[in-house]
């Protein structure tokens, strides 16, 4: 059995079957009460709308220094060879409108509600499997953070040696320092340090980019850039997968920050426009900066361009930055599941196992290792929840249920088992359609991979995941009494005011 009936009496002494009486569990303000409450409050508890003080120009500046990623140069730069400069623009712009949309739509269950992203996957996950959404969260940040400390070791290595300034192990204490240790400092002394730190660094790092694209016009290099063939080591499938995986690679993240949004109007088209402009723009400059000098590393082509001694440092700038979003939103994930924990101790802890990754293996194949993850797990999991809030619950929860482990939201000892079964469907059409990107011939499928060429892997499975749990939320989930999808007879439970739309 999949639910525990039992047979409670109502408050009006009528019967009813399946009904769990949710307990008085506090969220904010008036509602505080007991400890488990005050625990969770101090964490994850959703804010009421009077703390929420990010509005439009807030959330775009937060987004856009968030993917002020200098990954985005290697976005692009990844394909950009394959492709050539036009059908590397189409894709890159094409991918990320699409990419981007999701995200945005996905923001919108945390700006409603003012929840952490984690928490707002408790009504399709159940409590327990929103866990499932943690260990991803904090698995992306691993391989991030470790990527963008490699850029930042390699940009400090190179203006330290202009400097003559060398010794044996600089790059990785450089990279330790300036790309880890840096942002760790400033997100432990506050969260809201992220907010400050890109209202500063965005405008500084587009006019690089700017100042980037001027050079390339000023020194001859776009005529040669435009007219570069593609020699085919890419198609327009394998470029779309990357920007369409790299833009869901937001998913974990989101509702960390838009949480804090006055309105889902201003949370949606914030995060969207933030995220899309800065997006292309780097994601573009970096393929035609490939496409002059035949390098990937931002670094090594800001050297080879003769950029100059400034646009190290701002490449290093770029990482603090966008490594200071990833902890403090890594470490909201860990406090939205284990709430007890210090502020403090969770950002070390999401924090230092990247140190790995600086000793790891090619940028470009670290690059690729991780969208793979993200494509497989990433997709359908957070598919299933987009579907569940959209389509099933017509974007409306129980924000009280995700708090109380008596509630609908508990599932099957907190697992809801067909979200997760749905989840595994999308996984198994991401594997024969994509498997071949992981490089392991056990999970190549020649099959598959000529559908690749025309659907790609992601979205199809996302699309097969939603799709999946739409049926199973419209037919046998419901009738099991789970989940809350129809209203249980004599049941009132008041739920939280959601934010202007």
């Amino acid at each position: 059995m999949f639910v525990r009936r039992s047979f409670q009496t109502r408050s009006d002494g009528v019967v009813s079957p399946g009904y769990r009486p949710h307990r008085p569990v506090a969220l904010v303000a008036s509602f505080a009460s007991g400890p488990d409450v005050r625990a969770e409050s101090s964490a994850s508890a959703p804010l009421p709308k009077s703390a929420r003080y990010a509005g439009f120009l807030s959330i775009f500046w937060l987004w856009a220094g968030g993917n002020v990623l200098l990954t985005n140069f290697i976005s692009g730069s990844s394909y950009s060879i394959g492709l050539g400069f036009w059908n590397m623009l189409v894709v890159t712009v094409a991918g990320f409108m699409l990419g981007y949309a999701f995200c945005s739509w996905n923001s919108q269950r945390s700006a409603r509600y003012g929840v952490d992203e984690i928490v707002s996957l408790r009504p399709a996950f159940g409590h327990r499997g929103s866990s499932y959404g943690t260990l991803l969260l904090v698995c992306i940040n691993f391989g991030w953070v470790g990527i963008l400390a490699s850029l930042a070791g390699t940009a400090a290595h190179l203006v330290a040696s202009g400097q003559g300034v060398s010794f044996e192990g600089d790059y990785y204490v450089y990279a330790i320092g300036a790309g880890i240790a840096l942002p760790l400092l400033i997100i432990t002394f506050s969260q809201k340090a992220a907010f400050i730190v890109s209202r500063f660094a965005v405008p500084v790092l587009v006019f690089f980019v700017l100042y980037i694209v001027f050079r390339l016009i000023n020194d001859g290099n776009m005529a040669a850039i435009i007219r570069h063939p593609g020699d085919g080591s890419a198609g327009w499938a394998d470029a779309f997968e990357i920007v369409f995986a790299f833009s869901i690679s937001w998913f974990p993240y989101l509702g960390s920050w838009n949480r804090f949004s006055k309105t889902e109007k201003s949370s949606f088209w914030g995060t969207y426009l933030g995220l899309l402009l800065t997006g292309v723009m780097f994601a573009v400059v970096g393929g035609m900066a490939t496409l002059a000098t035949g390098e990937i590393d931002p670094a090594l082509w800001a050297n080879q361009l003769d950029l100059g001694l400034v646009s190290l440092l701002i490449i290093i700038l770029g990482t603090v930055t966008a490594v200071t979003h990833l902890l403090g939103s890594g470490s909201a994930g860990i406090l939205s599941t284990f709430p007890r924990t210090n502020y403090r101790v969770v950002c070390l802890l999401v924090t230092t196992p990247s140190i790995i990754f600086v000793f790891g293996s090619s940028l470009q194949e670290l690059f690729n290792i991780l969208l793979v993850f993200i494509g497989l797990l990433v997709g359908p999991y957070w598919a299933v929840a987009l579907a569940d809030y959209f389509f099933l619950r017509k974007q409306k929860f129980d924000v009280r249920a995700c708090y109380d482990r008596f509630g609908p939201y508990w599932y099957v000892r907190g697992f809801n088992p067909f979200a997760f079964a749905s989840t595994l469907v999308g996984m198994i059409v991401w594997l024969f359609l994509g498997g071949w990107l992981s490089g392991f011939s056990v999970l190549t499928f020649s099959a598959g991979q000529n559908v690749f060429n025309y659907v790609t892997a992601t979205l199809p499975a996302m699309a097969v995941s939603g799709l999946a749990y739409y049926v199973l939320g419209k037919t046998v989930v419901p009738r099991l009494g789970m989940g809350g999808y129809k209203p249980v007879v004599g049941a009132h439970v008041a739920t939280m005011v959601p934010a202007k739309s």
